[in-house]
């Protein structure tokens, strides 16, 4: 039962959902950088994030799983996720750049680049060492509205306790799957919330 919860955790709080998940919590706050945009401006940035985050991402890696280039979908091996690291790095910067024709408050361009700090982070670690690619996922939103809450954009304190909370589930999960070990998990998290904690806070 516990092995099913896991895994359960693992995919809705997998990292790929971060940048859409952080997306809607930006949305849900009472704050000038969300209360100046047209609801057009927010369904094209949604449904720019959602493409080139998500989708496209999803449908190389489903590429490279039916050519069997990965053995499944999780990666467990390292030498396996060098490649769609890199890969989704680039539709990261390429988030990047379609967003610069909307004309949008800096806060949402740090977001996104700051997700990309932490595919490149990630990129470099994995030549040497497997970390816990979940982890800095959830940590990186936590570190990202940690750094709003900083810059007293927004009050989110309850918010980045809830995702510290979430971050422990994330945390259980992948320990109790057995994919990654305590060192690897902590210094995810540790990465993911100093790096977009950091370009949020201080760029």
């Amino acid at each position: 039962m516990e092995q099913k919860i896991a895994s359960l955790i693992s995919w809705i709080l997998h990292p790929m959902l971060m940048p859409t998940y952080a997306l809607l919590l930006i949305f849900t706050q009472d704050a000038f950088f969300v209360l100046l945009l047209p609801e057009r401006i927010k369904l094209v940035l949604g449904g720019l994030v959602i493409a080139n985050t998500l989708l496209l991402p999803l449908i190389f890696i489903w590429m490279m799983k039916k050519r069997g280039i990965i053995s499944s979908y999780q990666m467990p091996e390292r030498g396996e996720r060098s490649f769609p690291f890199a890969v989704t790095g680039l539709f990261y910067f390429a988030t990047w750049y379609m967003m610069n024709s909307l004309g949008l408050p800096g806060m949402y361009y740090l977001f996104v680049i700051g997700g990309a700090a932490l595919i490149i982070i990630a990129l470099i670690i994995n030549m040497f060492w497997k970390i816990s690619v979940h982890a800095i996922g959830i940590g990186g939103i936590t570190g990202g509205f940690a750094g709003l809450n900083y810059q007293m954009v927004i009050d989110s304190t309850m918010l980045v306790l809830g995702l510290i909370i979430l971050s422990g589930l994330v945390g259980f999960a992948r320990l109790k799957l057995n994919t990654h070990s305590p060192a690897q998990v902590y210094t995810g998290f540790g990465v993911g919330v100093t790096v977009m904690a950091g370009i949020v806070a201080f760029f």
